[in-house]
């Protein structure tokens, strides 16, 4: 803390004070009695052979107890649909802090999700164009392969000075997603032939799909919604009957007095089946999926997930899907290239990201590559490079063997980035000590006489 010559600092706080993270008498899985006494803002390293405790102690006492206390914060509404979680054996835990697990598991099963949408790079890049792409197409969500266009117009009814009115009104939101693909970048085309056996009825078990049995709500479902006979083979359907079973919306219905929905076979499948990652299906889901989908690439964006719009906007003649399309090393140079003071700040910002995936060793990857696609280790570094711009402060991040599989050159890289997080930890925490003696040197009015204002 800095003073002034001749001047005594503050005295510490007590709440200044608790730069320790305590655990006396862990007692979890393997532990016998551990307490160990860990310093906040620092680097520490946990090793230890396999089967020595170093996950319990980590993830199964303080990470644990983290979230268990977070999740207490919560409505008891919202605890419901979390998991229950006890409290570790542990006799004291005191200390701890927001923890934030950065582990190996595979990212979201969200075909939407790339690399660029899990971490910032896509939604600076979009404001980027948004800002400086000719022509000029609309704000940022008009990049947004995740943001749908929507219109729409109707009548409102004003009241203006005592008078009702009604009014035509119209709306309009431009989205980046391509119509046709839905953001998704590939189309499907499924086999009718593998959803079910046109020689049989429905009752009969002509369904073959995963998870559609006549036995349960589905066979309710079916027999009671009168769109067709069950009992009739399907080839023997009527058009009318074939397109209620294999492509009709979501349309209420009641069932012996109970209010259901029924959904078409297609739409179906595409909800449950196809909005997901193929790769993270389950198994037997997934050799379905396989056999009855055929997946090419949409012939309106190219596969680039974006509209006509979207990719008509252009800096310096390229469009936001080539950009996401370029190696991350050689977008860096590219944001490198621009100069416009007007988004400075955005510039040194992305320009800062996109060197962090070249520093930790990702900088082969581009910002269009689908994340269920990353290995365990990818995936880690990606959530890594996510955090590295978080504006939160006095946070635990736990890393689970976060150099594994790398090159010596590059963990050395890692060690750089980590000890890097660690000490943005300690200049913010310095910067609001100084700010904190600042105030306590600063004269303090006194309060006016009968304002009632007590201490705070």
């Amino acid at each position: 803390m800095v003073t002034k010559p001749g001047k005594k600092p503050a005295a510490p706080r007590a709440a200044d004070s608790h730069d320790l993270i305590r655990v006396h008498g862990a007692r979890v899985n393997n532990l016998k009695d551990v307490s160990v006494e860990l310093p906040k803002r620092r680097l520490t390293a946990f090793t230890g052979v396999s089967g020595s405790g170093k996950s319990s102690l980590v993830f199964g006492t303080i990470a644990a107890e983290s979230q268990r206390l977070i999740n207490e914060t919560y409505s008891a509404f919202v605890q419901g649909f979390m998991p229950t979680q006890a409290r570790p054996d542990v006799d004291v835990l005191d200390g701890l802090t927001t923890a934030i697990i950065v582990d190996q598991e595979r990212m979201g099963a969200d075909p939407r999700s790339t690399v660029g949408t899990a971490t910032d790079a896509n939604a600076m890049l979009r404001i980027l164009f948004s800002r400086l792409g000719k022509p000029h197409i609309g704000s940022p969500q008009a990049f947004s392969f995740n943001v749908a266009s929507i219109s729409g117009a109707g009548a409102v009814t004003l009241e203006r000075g005592g008078r009702t009115t009604r009014e035509k009104r119209s709306f309009n939101v431009l989205g980046g997603m391509c119509p046709r693909c839905e953001g998704r970048g590939a189309v499907n085309d499924i086999d009718l032939s593998q959803l079910y056996d046109d020689t049989k009825s429905l009752n009969d078990g002509a369904l073959t799909i995963p998870g559609y049995s006549m036995e349960g709500w589905y066979g309710r479902i079916f027999r009671g919604c009168g769109y067709f006979d069950a009992d009739k083979p399907i080839k023997k359907f009527t058009k009318k009957e074939l397109d209620d079973l294999l492509y009709r919306e979501p349309t209420k219905i009641k069932v012996d007095g109970i209010n259901l929905t029924y959904v078409g076979l297609i739409p179906q499948i595409q909800k449950s089946f196809l909005a997901k990652d193929v790769d993270a299906l389950q198994p037997h889901i997934r050799a379905f999926v396989e056999r009855a989908v055929t997946f090419t690439t949409c012939p309106d964006c190219k596969g680039t997930r974006l509209s006509k719009e979207a990719r008509s906007s252009k800096i310096n003649k390229v469009n936001i899907a080539d950009v996401c399309a370029m190696q991350i090393s050689d977008l860096a140079e590219w944001v490198k290239g621009l100069d416009d003071p007007s988004v400075a700040p955005l510039l040194e910002a992305l320009q800062s990201t996109l060197e962090s995936f070249v520093q930790i060793g990702l900088g082969y990857l581009s910002l269009e590559r689908p994340s269920g696609t990353l290995s365990g280790g990818e995936a880690q570094r990606v959530k890594m490079i996510r955090q590295l711009g978080s504006s939160l402060t006095d946070v635990t991040y736990v890393f689970d063997e976060p150099t594994i599989g790398l090159h010596p050159h590059d963990i050395q890289r890692m060690n750089e980035l980590l000890l890097q997080t660690a000490r943005q930890g300690q200049h913010r925490a310095h910067g609001r000590a100084q700010a904190r003696g600042d105030r306590d040197r600063r004269p303090r009015r006194r309060p006016r006489s009968g304002c009632g204002h007590g201490r705070r």
